[in-house]
């Protein structure tokens, strides 16, 4: 038996029958993982708290086969006000979706865990512009899962990039203007959203949503993100975004 104890994040949660549920939680010290919770759809149930979508807690989790089995939970921060607020709802269900397609059972990412949480606390809290926090998370999630973008020099030939540049999906990065000519997925991208990116790739979210950024340019870097997600990640769903507009 492998007894764990880790903080985690419910992702997810399956009803298993009429008392229990299958819970995803994205764990500091494990990664993805299933958990059985007894008895945790009762009203009364222990369990109850540290079983809600978004809740952040400490667990102890006891492992027999394949499955987790919830043995002791203490909850650190609900996150309960994020399902008060629809826009602030929908974002987070497109992360914790994004999150959990993309994580691996019994495999650690502390930096994406530490953004994970760190969003979902600003998304608790009356965010003045949510689609710009939503631009950070992906960002940085891009980047701690290993597509981090080339900002500096043109991914081609080298050549700094001048005062409009173009993003390669393909490569992963700027190119130039004559660079462009030879390629075929692409998008056109304005010096300032270049520099935006990489302040935010430089910076801690906390510090970064502090900043204030003009909805052109938020809606810009959406537009590149959501591509770039869609060229080099398998199952993103865009749905929660779609039911919102």
């Amino acid at each position: 038996m492998i007894i764990l104890n880790t903080q985690g994040v419910v992702l997810r949660t399956i009803k298993y029958n009429d008392n229990d549920l299958i819970l995803t939680i994205f764990s500091r010290k494990y990664g993805k993982a299933s958990v059985l919770a007894k008895g945790a759809q009762r009203q009364r149930s222990r369990f109850l708290p540290v079983s809600q979508i978004f809740s952040y807690n400490n667990y102890v989790l006891k492992k027999q086969k394949d499955m987790f089995t919830l043995s002791q939970g203490e909850s650190i921060k609900s996150f309960y006000n994020i399902s008060q607020d629809l826009e602030s709802y929908a974002y987070t269900s497109f992360i914790a979706k994004l999150v959990e397609n993309n994580i691996v059972e019994g495999q650690t990412n502390n930096r994406l865990f530490e953004l994970f949480v760190k969003t979902l606390f600003l998304f608790s809290e009356q965010v003045e512009d949510k689609m710009f926090l939503l631009d950070i998370f992906l960002l940085k999630f891009i980047d701690y899962m290993g597509y981090r973008p080339d900002l500096s020099n043109c991914v081609s030939c080298g050549k700094k990039f001048p005062s409009y540049s173009y993003f390669s999906l393909e490569k992963g990065g700027v190119i130039c203007g004559n660079c462009s000519d030879f390629e075929k997925n692409f998008v056109k991208l304005d010096k300032t959203t270049i520099e935006l990116m990489q302040y935010i790739l430089n910076n801690d979210i906390i510090d970064c949503n502090k900043a204030k950024v003009s909805p052109i340019l938020v809606k810009e870097l959406f537009f590149l993100l959501k591509r770039y997600l869609v060229a080099h990640f398998e199952n993103v769903n865009f749905l929660p975004l779609d039911l919102l507009k």
